[in-house]
């Protein structure tokens, strides 16, 4: 039986998202997720910065001795092909493309700047795809403004003249998930297919869940200020908060 935590970071608040889904299926298994404030946003970086940022991610896991680590972030997940660590790294692009594909035949994808120029969800979805870069929508997002009219209006700005031209949009940014709605009022019904919820299964295919009984620990890092972070939409127990320094 493996006790050791999983690992799971983000830029920011958005991979929330995806933790929130790990402990509906994980529920008995220990996590520790990592808000990487300090360098946030992601999508608008180089990217050699990435690849360092997403390197410094790894290797504090490693030092942390998780037993897998999932990257919550598309943009992180582009810039880690790079590495190999001793314990599964659980990307979450392809995985989202692959069910994007199964049901869209015109595929609008949302995302941060840098994933969109990088082509890496074009390079799976080919000539279905059109990309919009969308990394206001993480400011949004990390700001706690979801369901004002600062979102609308942004959201609106960023996908209407799509409308009725895609069957299918990927979110593919964890933050955008908490703009379903926003999307939705302008784009109408449409196959949305949200990264957040794509990691589970590959997960799963790399853990053995304990079988323990009772509630898994759930640590959140911050490399930020953690009185700045904005998540009382985030409905799991918390059993602490508090800031790291990643060197």
């Amino acid at each position: 039986m493996d006790n050791r935590a999983i690992g799971v970071f983000d830029s920011g608040v958005g991979g929330l998202t995806v933790l929130d889904d790990l402990i509906n299926h994980f529920p008995h298994e220990d996590f520790i997720f990592l808000a990487d404030t300090k360098n946030n946003p992601y999508g608008t970086k180089s990217k050699a910065e990435l690849e360092e940022i997403v390197e410094r991610n790894i290797k504090y896991f490693e030092n942390e001795n998780v037993k897998a680590i999932v990257i919550a972030c598309n943009t992180a997940t582009a810039n880690s092909y790079h590495l190999h660590p001793q314990v599964p790294l659980i990307r979450i692009i392809e995985p989202t493309a692959k069910r994007a594909l199964e049901v869209g035949k015109k595929i609008l994808v949302l995302a941060t700047d840098y994933t969109i120029s990088s082509g890496i969800y074009q390079n799976f979805l080919g000539d279905r795809a059109i990309g919009v870069k969308c990394s206001k929508f993480v400011g949004i997002v990390e700001e706690g403004l979801m369901g004002t009219e600062i979102a609308q209006e942004v959201v609106r700005s960023h996908v209407e003249e799509y409308k009725g031209k895609v069957d299918t949009v990927i979110l593919g940014c964890t933050h955008f998930g908490l703009l379903t709605k926003e999307i939705k009022d302008v784009l109408g019904n449409i196959n949305i297919i949200d990264s957040s919820l794509s990691i589970a299964p590959l997960l799963k295919e790399a853990i053995k869940d304990n079988n323990q009984t009772g509630r898994g620990k759930v640590i959140i890092n911050t490399t930020g200020n953690p009185n700045n972070l904005k998540i009382s939409w985030f409905k799991k127990p918390i059993d602490e908060i508090k800031q790291v320094f990643i060197s």
